[in-house]
């Protein structure tokens, strides 16, 4: 049985309230602000150990069902970091990136407590919905804290972050959308969320060039399909969407000309090939045969940057990383930090499976996302995407949490002293 023997005194509480909030303040700042993110991890991490109770804390990480992958994952970079031969900063670099993989296990812990919970929903809704408006809004006038400064249809509208993070994100929140739409009684609501969905759809198809972003989108919409229409009906329901979503595609100049432009760079692709799917393409090779080489343990971590640099001999868009989460993995880390990945791809799976909560759809939406897009991104790596992922992964785990997790979550809240 837990028990707790929570302190009650004043700095304590301020504390309690500083790690909440500043729980609540990186799940908002993900998809606006890199700084504003780094600067309320920062806050939470300190005022997360600040409070202690670690004893009761570790036993509700311990019961979080992807807690094994979590620190598995992290301890393989760890280790690998101390034989690794990659210049150190490139292996810093990655230990600043994957520690991330704890901090999804931290807020878990924090957002089982249903007041925390229920606000950082709160915050990622305020904060994706600046972001469409501020997109919409794009299209009319040269907003002052946008990244792209152009005006009218057929141009990139991206606003905080570049447009595949963005598009990736506002798919995201289209599950969000989706979400309250299908389990909401109010018909007001219900027109609401359905408008903010559609509103998701449209910056995704019209006001930004991101392919992963289209992917993402038909992810989400066949995952709602698929849990949410009745199985006898299921097929004709997806066949008509498709058709919808053709024709949606095909009115779209922005989208059409970065479909177009990707055909022909599959269709006339060439080693060294300086675009978008062919340098992809030569980095997706060069990670392979290194796995190859090297597959049980991998190349070592933060080695990808030195071997790109050689291998291209140019570093403009090649050196960074693969644009292949699981490859990346299976370079550096060899068949046993890619192993332990996909460990993490089937526990969540399994959580979602399992979840009786209504988030259990966002859940499956956020793992195939996820899943998916590690095809051709790396979502667990590259800046902007993996604050978002690991902000997100640590709510909706929370969310899908057994009841009996949240019930000792909240014996973390302080108590009042007694007069």
């Amino acid at each position: 049985m837990i028990t707790s023997s929570l302190p009650t005194s004043s700095w304590r509480r301020v504390l309690h309230h500083v790690c909440g909030w500043s729980a609540v303040a990186l799940v908002f700042a993900a998809p606006v602000s890199r700084s504003l993110f780094l600067a309320a991890s920062l806050l939470y991490v300190v005022s997360w150990v600040g409070l202690g109770q670690f004893r009761l804390r570790f036993s509700i990480a311990q019961a979080v069902p992807v807690w094994a992958p979590l620190v598995l994952l992290a301890s393989i970079v760890a280790i690998w970091a101390v034989f690794s031969s990659a210049p150190t900063g490139d292996i810093v670099n990655n230990l600043k990136v994957y520690s991330k993989l704890l901090l999804v296990l931290m807020l878990a812990v924090t957002f089982a407590d249903t007041h925390w919970r229920n606000r950082a929903w709160t915050a990622f809704t305020v904060s994706m919905l600046v972001v469409l408006a501020s997109t919409y809004a794009n299209v009319f006038v040269n907003l002052p804290w946008s990244r792209t400064q152009n005006q009218g249809i057929g141009v990139d509208h991206s606003v905080f972050v570049e447009y595949v993070s963005q598009s990736v994100m506002t798919a995201i929140f289209m599950a969000l959308a989706l979400h309250k739409f299908t389990n909401n009684t109010n018909p007001k609501w219900r027109v609401a969320w359905a408008l903010a969905a559609a509103a998701a759809l449209g910056s995704v198809l019209f006001l930004l060039k991101g392919r992963s972003g289209l992917v993402a989108m038909a992810v989400v919409i066949a995952t709602f399909l698929l849990l949410h229409t009745p199985r006898s009906i299921r097929w004709r329901t997806a066949f008509g969407v498709a058709l919808l979503g053709a024709a949606l595609v095909a009115s779209s100049p922005l989208m059409r000309e970065r479909l177009k432009a990707g055909y022909q760079e599959i269709a006339t692709y060439q080693s060294f090939q300086e675009s978008s799917l062919g340098l992809r393409m030569d980095m997706w090779k060069l990670a392979f045969n290194r796995m190859l080489e090297h597959p049980i343990v991998g190349t070592g971590s933060g080695s990808y940057h030195g071997i790109a640099a050689q291998h291209f001999g140019y570093c403009d868009f090649t050196c960074t990383h693969p644009h292949n989460q699981y490859l990346f993995f299976g370079m550096e880390y060899g068949l046993i930090g890619l192993g332990a990945f996909l460990w993490l791809l089937w526990r969540l799976l399994g959580m979602a499976r399992r979840s009786t909560a209504p988030e259990r759809d966002m859940l499956f939406a956020l793992v195939a996302v996820l899943a998916v897009d590690s095809l051709f991104n790396v979502p667990l790596w590259y800046r902007a995407q993996s604050y978002f992922f690991y902000a997100m992964l640590g709510l909706l785990v929370a969310s899908n949490l057994p009841s009996a997790c949240q019930t000792a979550a909240t014996r973390l809240r302080p108590c009042k002293p007694e007069a």
